[in-house]
């Protein structure tokens, strides 16, 4: 298909798959413009066929196995089909500055961060979180750039910024290797790119990047970090000098804060729109979200499914909290069994440990891969670790916590979960 055809003329999309948080932003972003929109979903009503006939355009998630009757459908009718991350990158060419926030873990928060920034400049924001993007003018487009299945190599962004790149979705990437090659393809495309400069594996990528970390050397630098009543601030220097007072906790929100400063100030965004638009960030959905108190203890929800991601929330809860509980559901049995140890480690920080069954997502189970098999590698160095097959085994065990916080993690459907438990104390 011919880049941008579809999106010059009014049409009738339909999305497949159109309950996705992507999908669903997609789809209000292509009804802005025009277009005439229709979807399906298995949370919805199913699919069926005859939901295809009389489109222009069907638009699908990878989630979707090509037998899937609307894509035959489609297919049998001539009607043109385009996966979600291709339409995704044909859609940001028809903006002026395409802004793309990649790396393995933060780019929902970061391109958040970045939404809060451009508000005033009435940016359009696609973020991979339920209620985080935004349809606005067609100046810039501020967009995640998912690195599964090389997602991300459908943009062409004129700005790249790279947070962290480390080893995951072993169902995609053989290796490190493989994946490293990928987010230097990434950068390739982009008229330019802003990589965390700590991180030699990020510098590597491109030949000249714009740097931002807490190092020296970096064009922009965090330091005077500081911690006042949970939030954080520091003082920017380097390219731009100022104070940075941010509205949510946990040093990695600093550094994700510092690449959202740097890629505005790289497309020449003043520090008097950059610093209060950031001071109105209060965090996002299922990033330590704060959902209320139960059974005496304060409840989070947290997407963080990679070891990296555990240990940063693990201890951000821990400058607040004087003991923290974690109720974990693993996500995909191949990631699982590849950061078995990894897994172990970064949960080990916390106080106590309950495992869910594992998130099969989209994977069939792996013989001796399970949440009993992770549960017993925690427990060689920690007490306090436990495995349930059913969540209202996990609610029952949760109320007897000592801890004065438990996060309830994971990005499966783990997040139901607190609800539940939070249901169960208002009703006594």
């Amino acid at each position: 298909m011919p880049h941008n055809i579809a999106y010059l003329q009014c049409m009738k999309i339909h999305f497949v798959g159109i309950n996705g948080v992507s999908m669903h932003a997609l789809s209000v972003m292509a009804a802005s413009r025009g277009h005439e929109i229709s979807g399906s979903d298995n949370a919805l009503s199913g699919h069926d066929p005859k939901k295809v006939e009389g489109c222009d355009l069907v638009v699908y998630t990878n989630a979707i196995s090509p037998d899937n009757v609307e894509l035959v459908r489609a297919g049998q009718l001539g009607i043109p089909t385009i996966e979600r991350a291709e339409y995704l990158g044909e859609l940001s060419r028809t903006y002026g500055t395409t802004i793309a926030v990649a790396g393995c873990h933060g780019k929902s928060t970061t391109t958040a961060m970045l939404g809060k920034v451009f508000a005033a400049r009435n940016a359009t924001v696609h973020a991979g979180v339920a209620h985080g993007s935004k349809v606005g003018s067609d100046k810039y487009f501020i967009t995640e750039a998912c690195e599964y299945r090389a997602s991300f190599l459908h943009l062409k962004p004129t700005l790249g910024v790279v947070l962290n790149v480390q080893y995951d979705h072993p169902d995609f990437y053989r290796d490190e290797k493989q994946i490293i090659d990928a987010y230097g393809r990434f950068c390739a495309q982009c008229d330019k790119t802003i990589v965390f400069g700590d991180d030699p594996i990020c510098k590597s990528l491109c030949s000249s990047p714009v740097t931002f970390g807490l190092k020296e050397g970096n064009d922009y630098r965090a330091v005077n970090i500081k911690n006042a009543s949970g939030f954080r601030s520091f003082t920017l220097v380097g390219k731009r000098n100022a104070v940075v007072n941010l509205s949510v906790p946990g040093e990695h929100n600093v550094i994700n804060a510092l690449a959202a400063v740097a890629a505005a100030c790289e497309c020449n965004l003043p520090l008097t729109e950059i610093l209060p638009g950031l001071g109105k960030f209060t965090g996002i959905a299922r990033r330590f979200e704060r959902k209320g108190i139960a059974f005496g203890k304060t409840v989070f929800t947290d997407y963080a499914h990679h070891p990296t991601e555990i240990a940063a929330t693990i201890s951000t809860a821990k400058e607040i909290f004087p003991s923290v509980a974690v109720v974990f559901q693993p996500h995909t049995y191949s990631r699982t069994k590849s950061l078995m140890d990894e897994f172990a480690s970064a949960l080990t920080t916390a106080d106590t440990v309950i495992l869910a069954p594992v998130y099969p997502a989209r994977e069939q189970p792996i013989p001796g891969v399970d949440s009993h098999a992770l549960c017993r590698k925690i427990v060689q160095n920690k007490e306090r670790a436990y495995c349930f097959d059913t969540f209202s085994e996990i609610i029952e065990v949760s109320k007897q916590l000592k801890e004065k916080a438990v996060i309830f993690m994971g990005a499966g459907d783990i997040d139901k979960v607190a609800d539940m438990f939070i249901a169960q104390d208002e009703m006594i």
